[in-house]
């Protein structure tokens, strides 16, 4: 209850699912929280309710991870508000199936621009804010295991997950100086609205449960218990890590 006391965590896509989580696991590790989202519905202040139900203080800031001018004023309200960013986690994600051939390019931009761009943008930022008032702090980036394993009609989906896999290689090897970690959590199938309607089909279900040998799909707390490790000092040594939470998913497969 108390390994993220003391601390500030910046979450985006923190209104559904994986940021859901995370947020809420950061909150009752003893984090405060900044709940970072686009959406307009009111899925950002329920979480900030949540958050100030464990006692935590609770920020809601709407912003499009790929402007660059907004995520440059999301940090600056952040840490007006709050004092300090200790923890970033970005969350933001699209995934939209379209067949390599058929990819539209306002498909390939906004795939690139939040799942790619929108976690260079908030890094540096954030990243920056961490280097100028010192004692270091922890990246955790969403990943996904389409960096390693391509699947069909998301060519343009893993591309940006690949991507962003190195980019927190590189910006742990650069960023250690400062005590900044920086890890990637790359979760397999998880229970979200982005697999809400896929999974809700009993025999889709049962398909995709036959491929992982933990024989069930994630909960978003399987992922926040992760994100929560790399964010406290129980993590304090493991930076540009690479980490699958998928129930053995992508480990192997059987011969043909």
């Amino acid at each position: 209850m108390t390994r993220l006391q003391g601390k500030t965590a910046l979450v985006t896509g923190a209104g559904s699912g994986i940021g859901r989580a995370i947020a809420l696991a950061f909150a009752t590790a003893g984090a405060d929280i900044v709940i970072s989202d686009v959406r307009r519905d009111d899925g950002p202040e329920q979480v900030a309710d949540a958050v100030r139900s464990f006692g935590r203080r609770a920020l809601v800031v709407r912003a499009d991870v790929t402007d660059r001018v907004a995520v440059d004023a999301m940090v600056r309200d952040a840490v007006a508000s709050m004092g300090r960013i200790d923890i970033l986690a970005t969350c933001a994600g699209v995934n939209i199936y379209q067949p390599f051939l058929e990819i539209e390019q306002r498909v390939w931009d906004l795939t690139v621009g939040v799942d790619q761009t929108g976690v260079f943008n908030c890094c540096q930022e954030v990243a920056r804010h961490m280097v100028a008032r010192g004692g270091g702090g922890k990246l955790v980036v969403i990943a996904s295991v389409s960096a390693e394993q391509a699947y069909r009609n998301q060519a343009h989906y893993c591309a940006a997950k690949a991507a962003v896999v190195k980019l927190v290689e590189g910006m742990a090897y650069e960023l250690g100086v400062f005590g900044i970690t920086a890890n990637a959590i790359s979760p397999g199938w998880v229970e979200t609205p982005f697999t809400t309607d896929y999974l809700a089909d009993p025999v889709l279900r049962k398909q995709v449960e036959a491929t992982i040998p933990l024989g069930r799909v994630a909960a978003p707390a399987d992922i926040a218990s992760v994100a929560v490790f790399l964010a406290s000092s129980d993590g304090d040594y493991v930076s540009g890590a690479h980490i699958r939470v998928d129930g053995a998913l992508i480990a192997g497969r059987d011969k043909m």
